[in-house]
């Protein structure tokens, strides 16, 4: 437990540079005092842009490894709105993607993931962030199914199967998982239902452009910070 005389030593000493906090963290051993440290310092005014981000990062690792996934997510967000260019929000989005998908909050990775096709400049990028929001999806799932966690891998999937992003392909593989996940489960009307899916052609989407969502959102609607 951290001792009020130490945070009261902290707040008069509190550094506002990014090389003066570099320093200050390197005499810190314990987790814990290096957080307070950091909540502390973001509470300043008129903390340089540079020095805010650094913070924001520093805490969403602590946080981490912590496994306190919620809390790395807030701070990796805050830290790709003080990022200086679009290929760095983009970044910490994903990271923050990450995260999010390990405690399943899908309305705040939905959220992410439209942030982070906003800085996307082009289609090759666009791109490359739906195949790693997919990724990272089917990942946290394989590793649910590793640990028997059946119940949670089928929610994923189920996540991922009902996504835009998703292609028709992707979907019919989907749906042989989840008929296998629910049999395994002993969910025979689930399973069933799955089966009899797999056996079909896969239903057209009401929309085909996968961005549509995206598109109807703008910097301003998402508390984006523009770059430039």
């Amino acid at each position: 437990m951290i001792r009020a005389s130490s945070t009261k030593s902290n707040e008069k000493t509190l550094e506002k540079t990014l090389s003066e906090i570099e320093a200050r963290l390197k005499g810190f051993g314990g987790d814990m005092i290096k957080i307070e440290y950091l909540e502390n310092t973001l509470k300043q005014l008129g903390l340089p842009n540079d020095a805010k981000r650094f913070c924001h990062l520093q805490l969403a690792d602590s946080y981490a490894y912590r496994l306190m996934w919620g809390l790395a997510a807030k701070n990796m967000d805050a830290a790709a709105e003080c990022a200086t260019t679009y290929k760095e929000k983009i970044d910490y989005y994903l990271k923050e993607i990450n995260y999010l998908i390990k405690i399943g909050d899908y309305l705040i990775i939905d959220k992410a993931f439209k942030k982070a096709m906003l800085c996307a400049g082009n289609n090759q990028e666009k791109e490359a962030i739906k195949s790693k929001l997919k990724a990272e999806m089917n990942a946290m799932a394989a590793e649910y199914e590793k640990k028997n966690k059946r119940s949670s891998a089928a929610t994923v999937y189920e996540r991922l199967m009902d996504m835009p992003i998703t292609t028709d392909a992707e979907r019919k593989q989907l749906i042989e998982k989840l008929g296998k996940l629910n049999a395994g489960l002993g969910r025979i009307r689930e399973a069933t239902r799955y089966e009899q899916m797999a056996k079909r052609p896969i239903e057209p989407r009401k929309s085909l452009d996968p961005d549509e969502s995206v598109k109807r959102v703008s910097f301003e609607d998402l508390g984006i910070e523009r770059v430039g």
